[in-house]
């Protein structure tokens, strides 16, 4: 239905999935993902009504999961603790959505698909669906993820599936008589707070670093990359590049060019690929020098390069980088891979690894390491006890000022505000917006993170009158939320009951599936 390109555009997938609701299947501590690769277990992938799931089935589940984080940009949270168990277990429950879905005989139309992509702001011009937009953002779109136009497809009908199953099972859940006025006033009117705050270099600063404590640092985590000398590369390659005549034509004949560069190099590929009626084994590997002479193609050999540097006289690229960086000495010939200029493919040749670097070389960066360590938990605790002790000689009616003097703090006051006209870009009174929020005129918050390695503490001195023409618009955002979470509560207890159902068993140990690799 689409056409073929070899590009996709990160950003638009992260809009694209943003509208659809992707943040509906991510909740609670998905914000607290994954660090460990725990080994498989293998033969019992589980079974939905009566019917064994293949690994293959649970795998691929786990690995659209993941894409998933990474098309919305939190591919950052994927590297906290918890992340497989998370992963693997909204995998599983997509897998009962998804059943669910069939069950029901709910479909996707080629229709509603279209009309949903022609909806879509993103891909239209002066309020209407425009063909030379969408090509345009999808030909601009970053080709690191290497998503194909079928998969692109592929992803909005899958989630607009799931998302009508949803509907169809939670839509009758609607939250309870709510107080929406007084909502309305905490949300919406202005308010004037005093805080104090903990600043991280200061804790960090006087922490104090024993010898022992560097050497044990040292010795308890060589593989810290900090600690390392970056490995390096060498490659071989043929670049097929635009001429410059190719690369000032519009972006459908540019397309075509790159195309037709793409189709010789994959030819270059094929002919490096052993014989196969030739016995395993028994093949030599492929010359990829000789190769490219025998097509006429030009070969050259790169200098030793990081992951982050490019080689010496070509232009920095990441996918030239990442496409080398991920070559094995059993898998040393890259496909074909797409650049800014041309296609690209190349063949490993040499590795120079990463070593332990001497540990005098690092001792300023463990000391420092150490300092950040040792003082965010100086920190953490003492906003927590400070958070105790003013709650307590305010609650007693001292002034929040005097309380705060008494435990040598100094208080800070800031310009009256709304806490729900604060915007994104304003990080550090996003955080004071939130804190205001959960307590009453009077009260003291418990430590929230400020901006620039901080904790504030936050006391809500007065609030004012909402403004009534406000509060519709906001009654209607307000249930919409409220709703939002109680149907993924209600997803979640259906998911489990699902599980427990007669023919159906969730895969044993299914944590240990969350990663891919």
């Amino acid at each position: 239905m689409m056409r073929f390109l070899r590009s996709q555009s990160q950003t638009v997938l992260i809009v694209v999935l943003a509208v659809i609701g992707f943040g509906f299947l991510f909740y609670g501590n998905a914000g607290t993902l994954l660090t460990s690769t725990p080994g498989r277990v293998h033969g019992d992938y589980g079974k939905i009504d009566g019917e064994d799931l293949t690994g293959a089935q649970l795998y691929d589940a786990i690995r659209n999961t993941r894409d998933a984080f990474i098309i919305q940009g939190r591919g950052a949270d994927l590297n906290q603790p918890g992340a497989n168990a998370e992963i693997a277990e909204e995998a599983w429950r997509q897998l009962l959505l998804l059943h669910e879905a069939d069950r029901l005989h709910i479909q996707v139309s080629d229709k509603q698909l279209i009309d949903f992509i022609h909806g879509m702001s993103i891909f239209q011009k002066n309020g209407v669906y425009s063909p030379e937009e969408f090509q345009t953002q999808l030909t601009n779109i970053q080709n690191n993820l290497h998503i194909s136009p079928d998969m692109f497809e592929a992803i909005l009908r899958k989630n607009l599936l799931m998302e009508a199953t949803r509907n169809a099972l939670f839509s009758g859940a609607r939250v309870s008589a709510l107080d929406i006025p007084a909502q309305y006033e905490r949300y919406s009117a202005p308010v004037q707070v005093s805080l104090v705050s903990f600043d991280l270099k200061s804790f960090a600063n006087s922490a104090q670093i024993t010898p022992d404590a560097i050497q044990a640092e040292y010795k308890a985590h060589p593989e810290n990359p900090a600690y390392r000398t970056k490995e390096k590369r060498k490659v071989d390659y043929v670049l097929l590049e635009l001429t410059p005549e190719q690369a000032k034509l519009p972006a459908k004949d540019k397309s075509a060019a790159k195309n037709a560069l793409g189709e010789k190099a994959l030819n270059f590929v094929v002919s490096l690929q052993p014989d196969p009626a030739a016995a395993p084994g028994n093949m030599p590997p492929a010359d990829f020098i000789e190769g490219a002479k025998k097509l006429g193609l030009t070969p050259k050999t790169t200098d030793f390069f990081t992951v982050e540097t490019p080689p010496a006289g070509l232009p920095p690229s990441t996918t030239f980088n990442n496409t080398a960086f991920s070559l094995t000495k059993d898998n040393p010939i890259s496909k074909v891979a797409e650049m800014d200029n041309g296609v690209v493919v190349m063949n490993l040749k040499e590795i120079q690894p990463s070593d332990l670097r001497p540990l005098e070389e690092v001792k300023p960066e463990i000391v420092k390491a150490l300092q950040q360590t040792q003082g965010a938990q100086a920190m953490e605790e003492a906003a927590k006890k400070a958070a105790q002790q003013l709650k307590a000689i305010v609650g007693k009616g001292t002034d929040f000022k005097n309380a705060a003097a008494a435990l040598n703090l100094k208080v800070e006051t800031r310009p009256s505000f709304v806490p729900t006209q604060v915007t994104e870009k304003d990080a550090g009174l996003r955080a004071i917006a939130y804190a205001v929020t959960t307590v009453p005129v009077g009260g003291v918050s418990d430590p929230v993170p400020g901006e620039n390695d901080t904790i504030l503490i936050v006391h809500l001195d007065s609030r004012g009158k909402a403004d009534p023409a406000g509060l519709a618009k906001f009654e209607t955002q307000y249930r919409g939320q409220e709703e939002q979470h109680l149907h993924i509560y209600a997803y979640i207890d259906w998911a489990n009951w699902q599980s427990n159902r007669p023919g159906t068993r969730k895969p044993p140990n299914l944590n240990q599936y969350g990663s891919t690799d």
